[in-house]
């Protein structure tokens, strides 16, 4: 209808492109520009537009609330007024079906084309309103094309479409049909498939192809009806029987073109949830959604392995009870009967692969505002976890290391006067060999403070390596047999499995020796109250880039829990009866390998022993 009033409302035109520069200059509308609720109000008020079009996201009035008003008694001169809503956000089956129950013609979910929205427009106008007065006098018309080579079929059929406002033209040669549709893109094809030389099925093949958007008519015989069946199956949407009733065809179209706004809708409502899965899988952070029941009805990739480090109870029927020690019923009394907006809570997992998860539980909204379940947000955070251990462990180790450093400089200056001291009175001959047991007493003493100042300076890294090429062999067969006596008298055997072609490494032979004397020894110790058979397992192996020395035990073993932790600086396992020390030995030998840019770790559970790993570079 040319200068027909389309009353478009929304609060940001460019939300949606220009579609009111687009229905003025294509469909030769008057559009008005509406910016809230109470803007469309009053232009109600005062003009009754032919058409609306209303953004469901509107302030003040919502596009729904407006389209519900426009159909009461309120307004009852916009009673008949059809309704197009515009949407970015619901893109669901539940919007389309509140939309049409608050009376709307048919709702866009955006992104959509605007031509599209255009036909929508004049499919209403012209089929739902529209005479063959003034439908000759629309600016934009459908595009009908006629394959059919009986001329008086072809005038009946141009008279009636021609009254209906439809674009059409004509095909009469078999051989032509695809370029034709090609190039003139007709909505409407009403295709005469007893023309000779011409393939129904392999036309339409090629037209659903292409152009699936094409409403395909077949026309046959009566008598034929199997056939235009099989055409159906092959992508035809409708049929007519010959002899035509003409006034028939009109109400064919008008199915057709109900047929074709009910599958545009469908198919903007499928891209629109085809995006929303696609971000939802793309997501790193776990997305569980749960109906009211507890009934899980969606789980993105990342939830599902995410999953798989929680405990997770469930009742018979598979409904969800617990994640870990979280109750769901917990969530939903926060959510449900206190109105929470949300409740967060954080789990963290024991055992070899420790995890910690930040979880968000939000209410899920349906139409009306009704809360049809809940949706879970997990989000891993056991790196940043890991990263605030190792910044509280550096700062634990920097204040130490400071600590370390002042206190060996004031103690090693006395320690120098009192061994001094010791060295001169011990080589004076008039001293009784009572004060001499007591100097050498007090002289070991001093080696030993000395000692234990020399490992907090290791430990804090407050000394200099003295690197060589080194086979770490040779390292293990001298404390081996230095320890030989000791090994006999606590009844423990010791199996090598040294490795003859093992590469050298270049790394401070005596830190190292350290290293592995400080392992060795508390494997000895962990034995000690071991009643089964004591064995010490030392084995060597070189590997590509690197040698790896493992040296394995049949003490009780070290709690899972305990495995990262047991190489923190003053870290003992109080609970556990063999623990000894002063939990530096450990922390020293990790310091002296991370030196040398290598990597030690343990393996373990209580009951089978502990096996310690140090992998060394090979330069």
């Amino acid at each position: 209808m040319m200068n027909s009033k389309i009353l478009f409302a929304t609060n940001r035109v460019e939300k949606y492109g220009n579609v009111s520069g687009y229905l003025e200059k294509k469909g030769g509308f008057s559009v008005i520009i509406a910016n809230d609720g109470n803007e469309v109000l009053r232009h109600l008020d005062n003009h009754v537009p032919d058409f609306a079009i209303l953004d469901v996201n509107l302030p003040v009035l919502d596009g729904f609330q407006l389209c519900k008003i426009m159909k009461s008694a309120v307004f009852r001169q916009c009673e008949t007024v059809p309704v197009i809503l515009l949407s970015e956000t619901y893109g669901t089956y539940m919007a389309s079906q509140l939309a049409r129950s608050v009376g709307a013609y048919s709702i866009l979910h955006a992104p959509f084309a605007t031509e599209d929205l255009l036909l929508l427009i004049h499919n209403k106008l012209v089929h739902g309103r529209g005479t063959a007065d003034n439908a000759g006098s629309l600016k934009y018309k459908a595009k009908v094309m006629i394959v059919n080579d009986d001329s008086d079929v072809v005038k009946q059929f141009e008279h009636r479409m021609g009254q209906e406002g439809y674009d059409v033209f004509v095909e009469e040669d078999a051989g032509r049909v695809i370029h034709a549709v090609e190039i003139g893109r007709p909505r409407i094809l009403f295709l005469d498939c007893n023309m000779p030389k011409l393939n129904g099925p392999e036309i339409l093949r090629w037209i659903k192809g292409r152009m699936p958007e094409t409403i395909v008519i077949v026309m046959t015989d009566r008598g034929s009806e199997f056939l235009a069946i099989e055409l159906m199956k092959a992508g035809a949407n409708d049929y007519i029987i010959s002899p035509f009733d003409i006034k028939s065809v009109s109400a064919i179209c008008e199915d057709s073109f109900k047929k074709y706004d009910m599958d545009l809708t469908i198919k903007r409502l499928g891209e629109i949830e085809l995006k929303l899965h696609s971000m939802v899988e793309g997501m790193v952070d776990g997305v569980i959604l749960v109906d009211t029941h507890g009934k899980t009805t969606r789980v993105n990739g990342a939830g599902k392995e995410m999953l798989r480090y929680l405990d997770i109870n469930r009742t018979d029927d598979g409904s969800l009870v617990s994640l870990n020690s979280v109750g769901i019923k917990e969530i939903y009394h926060e959510i449900f009967s206190k109105k929470q907006p949300y409740v967060s809570f954080e789990i963290h997992t024991k055992g070899d692969n420790e995890k910690h998860f930040v979880v968000v539980a939000s209410p899920v909204n349906g139409v009306g505002g009704e809360k049809t379940g809940v949706i879970i947000v997990l989000r891993d955070v056991t790196r940043e976890y890991q990263l605030q251990e190792q910044i509280i462990r550096s700062e634990r180790l920097y204040a130490v290391s400071n600590l370390v450093a002042g206190a060996a400089h004031e103690l090693n200056n006395p320690l120098a006067g009192i061994q001094l001291c010791t060295d001169l009175v011990l080589n004076d001959p008039s001293i009784s060999e009572k004060a001499k047991k007591y100097l050498n007493r007090v002289q070991k003493e001093a080696e030993q403070i000395q000692s234990v100042i020399k490992s907090l300076l290791t430990l804090t890294g407050n000394y200099t390596l003295s690197k060589e090429r080194v086979n770490t062999n040779e390292i293990i067969e001298e404390i081996v047999a230095q320890k030989a006596n000791q090994f006999d008298y606590v009844a423990i055997k010791v199996a090598k499995l040294l490795d003859e072609k093992l590469p050298l490494v270049f790394v401070d032979k005596h830190q190292m020796r350290r290293v592995f004397l400080n392992i060795i020894e508390n494997a000895c110790t962990s034995m000690a109250g071991v009643r089964n058979e004591r064995c010490l397992t030392i084995q060597t192996e070189g590997c590509k880039d690197t040698v790896k020395i493992m040296i394995s035990d049949t003490g009780p073993g070290i709690p899972e829990e305990y495995l990262t932790k047991i190489f923190e600086p003053f870290f003992t396992a109080k609970n556990i009866k063999y623990a000894k020390g002063t939990g530096l030995g450990l922390s020293i030998a990790h310091s002296i390998v991370h030196q040398h840019n290598g990597r030690i770790y343990a393996k373990s559970k209580l009951g089978t022993g502990a096996t310690f790993v140090i992998e060394l570079p090979v330069p």
